[in-house]
């Protein structure tokens, strides 16, 4: 522990003695440095007075400088001249030597100035000094003005070849490669500067010049120049003006680019890719002038052409895709004319021109249609010799034309025509139906006009039927695309909605050509033996001659359409009528009466078409079963064997023929009624609803003696 303790002492003391020499070497600096501030102090106005000896080594400096440039100072003016001379001459490649020569010895003068400068202290220099505030480098770039003028001279001249590269590569090659070794020089000079720069403040004046890039701007604005010309006037943006528009743009494209890769591709460094910068170049101006047309009011045929060349031509090999310029040019690099959102914005436009030419000629087609229909001439004729009407085949022609001209620029295109043009239909459609219930309406106002009312309503009604076989050209079973946000309608529902409302002005007007026949039904007369059936049945005969105008299947429909009707105009007379059978020999009457009705009705329509009637005269026979029927209390058995052939039958119905009967007591309408109730039936599948159709008279109100008495 002594021995630890003496060591930490002679420790500690040898750090208090070198503290103490450190002291005493600090207080010595400084005392050595308040020494010579003081000296400075008091040498600082000889300092001062040494300035014009300053003044004088600069200048002396400088003229030294001028002296050792001036032989080649005197000659400056001089070659300034010849220079220009020689580029007014195109001798443009010893233009560039003199140009080189000038401008090396004005940046030699101008470095050795900035190093003058840079030894100076401009502290020694007082404000009132005219001597040091003359800057001799103003000087110099004043004395040099005419090498940056001719600089810019020569620079023009580049460009001026540059602008005019491919001509003149046809005619002076040599003279545009002497352009283009100018530039790489130039650009050589550039890039050493750009090396240098970042070691020396100091910068030679108009450098960089960046000769290559304005070289291929002019040659830019040269290519665009050649292919878009003047432009096109607005005047002649129609269809025949476009195509012959772009017919020559397509045509001056590809004699430039041939003679760009043929003969302008030599004239230049490899490393220019001449032939894809140019292609690039003619890509941009085309894209810039394809933008410039969209951007005004085109109509849709002119829109298409646009976009037909634009989309279709211009990546072909009718153009950018020309064989010869394969190995040159790299044509899917180019990009295509129109960017995928400006497509899509001209391709949504053309959709609505389309649909809005489509409409307007489809609202005049139509307005002709329905005058057509009051001519005093009957409608034409197609091959078969059944009546038609060419609206709709017109219509669906030009429907199916526009969506094969909008197929040819793809898919998408021609999903939303295709759905424009089902729209468009389905509202042809809507107002031809609009149409017919006015025809209708002002036939019923004088039933003789118009005069050719039912060939008309057979003519809507082929062409219906002959439409319909091509509406899957525009809906086709696999169409999945709804480009449109409104739901596509189904063509096949509203064309068969159109032409059965034309298949019901028909069977109304044999309706009310019928109706005052069927008032004449269970009158006495009718009981008596009258010919009203026979009268029905020549009226049905001569309308089936209208009938057999139609097409398969509609002809068969309106027979089974006025078979349907007559058997419902037959039993709504019956059940409407006003005669009650008052004894046993008129139920006999009846039956026999409406045997033999069912019997006449059943040959009309044998020679209709119809081979045997499913309805109208099982119906009639099964009604005239319940007037057969000598024993009412058996009334039940009947009425259930009605029910269980045509199970939609009412009660209301079965009153009113019980009511026709005659002698049916108020319990036997109770246990009919209440048999019919227990006996619940459920309509077949394959059943129609006949008495759906028959409108039930209303139930006799009960006897009252007085009105009050019922309230």
């Amino acid at each position: 522990m002594k021995s630890t303790v003496q060591s930490y002492l002679e420790g500690v003391e040898l750090g208090v003695m070198q503290l103490h020499t450190a002291l005493t070497e600090v207080q010595s600096l400084q005392q050595e440095i308040s020494e010579a501030q003081d000296i400075w102090r008091r040498s600082e106005g000889l300092l001062a007075s040494l300035q014009t000896i300053r003044n004088v080594v600069s200048e002396h400096v400088q003229l030294s400088v001028v002296i050792q440039s001036l032989p080649y100072i005197y000659t400056v003016p001089e070659v300034i001249s010849q220079t220009q001379g020689l580029i007014e001459n195109q001798q443009i490649l010893e233009a560039h030597v003199h140009l080189r020569d000038l401008e090396s010895l004005r940046d030699d003068v101008l470095y050795r100035l900035q190093r003058v400068r840079t030894l100076e202290d401009p502290k020694f220099c007082s404000s009132d000094d005219t001597q040091c505030n003359e800057d001799p480098a103003e000087l110099v770039l004043e004395f040099f003005s005419g090498v940056h003028s001719l600089s810019e001279e020569l620079g023009r001249v580049l460009f001026s070849l540059a602008n005019s590269a491919v001509s003149l590569a046809c005619s002076n090659p040599s003279l545009l490669v002497s352009a283009v070794r100018i530039i790489e020089r130039e650009e050589l000079l550039d890039a050493e500067e750009e090396i240098l720069s970042p070691q020396q403040p100091w910068k030679p004046p108009g450098r960089p010049k960046h000769w290559r890039d304005r070289f291929f701007q002019a040659l830019e604005r040269g290519v665009c120049d050649r292919l878009i010309g003047s432009g096109l006037l607005k005047e002649d943006i129609t269809p025949a003006g476009l195509s012959t528009h772009f017919k020559d743009l397509q045509n001056r494209v590809l004699e430039e680019l041939q003679a760009v890769c043929s003969v302008l591709a030599p004239c230049v460094p490899p490393h220019y890719e001449i032939c894809q910068v140019v292609a690039l170049m003619c890509h941009h101006a085309i894209s810039r002038h394809v933008r410039e047309i969209l951007s005004w009011d085109l109509s849709h045929p002119a829109l298409y052409h646009v976009l037909h060349w634009s989309v279709i031509v211009y990546p072909s090999v009718d153009v950018m895709g020309y064989a010869d310029f394969a190995p040159d040019i790299d044509a899917p690099e180019l990009g295509t004319l129109l960017t995928p959102e400006m497509l899509e914005e001209q391709l949504n436009r053309y959709t609505r021109n389309v649909r809005t030419c489509l409409a307007q000629w489809i609202q005049k087609a139509l307005e002709v249609e329905y005058a057509d229909w009051f001519r005093e001439q009957v409608p034409d004729k197609g091959p078969d010799g059944m009546y038609l009407s060419s609206l709709q085949q017109h219509i669906m022609q030009m429907l199916a034309e526009n969506v094969q001209l909008a197929s040819v620029l793809g898919e998408s295109l021609e999903s939303r025509v295709r759905n424009a043009s089902l729209l468009e239909m389905d509202n042809c459609l809507v107002w031809l139906r609009e149409a017919l219930v006015k025809y209708g309406i002002e036939h019923m106002k004088d039933r003789t006009r118009p005069t050719f009312f039912i060939p008309y309503l057979l003519a809507i009604i082929n062409g219906c039927t002959a439409l319909s076989s091509s509406i899957s050209y525009l809906q086709p079973e696999d169409n999945i695309i709804s480009i449109i946000r409104k739901p596509a309608p189904c063509l096949q529902i509203s064309l068969d909605k159109t032409q059965k409302k034309a298949c019901h002005l028909l069977l109304d007007e044999v309706q009310s050509e019928l109706q005052p026949h069927f008032l004449q039904i269970t009158t006495r007369s009718w009981l008596s033996g009258s010919d009203t059936m026979h009268r029905i049945c020549e009226t049905v005969e001569q309308f089936t001659q209208h009938f057999t105008m139609a097409r398969a299947p509609v002809c068969q429909f309106l027979l089974a359409q006025t078979e349907r009707m007559l058997v419902i105009e037959y039993v709504k007379a019956l059940l409407n009528s006003k005669l009650v059978c008052k004894s046993s020999e008129d139920r006999q009457h009846m039956a026999e009466r409406m045997t033999s009705d069912a019997k006449e009705l059943s040959s009309a329509l044998k020679r209709m078409g119809l081979e045997e009637s499913t309805l109208c005269v099982p119906l009639i026979l099964s009604i005239q079963k319940i007037f057969a029927l000598k024993d009412p209390s058996l009334l039940s058995l009947e009425v259930s064997g009605l029910m269980t052939s045509f199970p939609d039958i009412s009660d209301d119905h079965v009153l009113a023929l019980m009511e026709v009967r005659g002698d049916v007591s108020r319990d036997l309408r109770h246990t009919v009624l209440n048999m019919m109730q227990h006996q619940v039936l459920t309509l077949p599948k394959d059943y129609r609803p006949i008495f759906m159709s028959i409108p039930a008279p209303a139930p006799a109100p009960p006897f009252c003696l007085h009105p009050s008495s019922c309230a």
